[in-house]
């Protein structure tokens, strides 16, 4: 044989060739696709999103594995839509009883900014439910960017009570794992 290096790598792809061939190349999910630990995982694993918090947070609600993709959409943001709440009456209960007056201003903008991500995620609820998946996904990250802003008013400062970083980067974290299953719905 005048190539029989070509033979070779020829036969070393093959395997390469049939697996490719059997393989979708997209994983296009449905929005009716049961949620099993395997599209769990796969989802919860997806860039931007903090796998070591997605994992749990969702595994440990005992309903996600009784919906579909389109319920586990419409949970995550009903989760952070609670959470949104939550962290808004914490930080106007702070704008109240803060000694520090140099963390009053910061309090205040984050109720503001929290009240903006609120009514961003209820509208992109609205989006969940309509199918409208790239408008959910455009809400989750108003909401993202409106705590991000939060966020940035306690840089550098002294004194920050630890809930309230704990608090804004849950939420950050929630608004991601909105956006990136949106997205997946989307394509």
């Amino acid at each position: 044989m005048a190539y029989p290096c070509v033979k070779r790598n020829v036969f070393s792809l093959l395997p390469l060739l049939v697996l490719l061939s059997v393989t979708p190349l997209s994983s296009s999910l449905s929005p009716s696709d049961k949620v099993t630990k395997g599209l769990l995982y796969q989802l919860c694993t997806k860039p931007n999103i903090d796998s070591y918090f997605c994992i749990p947070w969702l595994n440990s609600d005992p309903t996600t594995f009784t919906l579909d993709l389109q319920g586990l959409l419409d949970l995550v943001f009903q989760k952070t839509q609670l959470l949104g709440y939550k962290s808004l009456a914490a930080m106007k209960g702070s704008v109240r009883t803060t000694t520090d007056p140099t963390l009053k201003i910061p309090f205040e903008t984050c109720v503001k900014d929290y009240e903006v991500a609120i009514k961003a995620i209820e509208e992109a609820q609205g989006f969940v439910t309509s199918k409208a998946y790239p408008l959910a996904s455009q809400g989750a990250a108003k909401a993202f960017i409106s705590i991000s802003v939060c966020e940035a008013q306690f840089e550098g400062r002294v004194n920050v009570p630890d809930y309230v970083a704990k608090l804004n980067s849950f939420f950050k974290r929630m608004c991601n794992i909105d956006r990136v299953f949106s997205d997946v719905l989307t394509s």
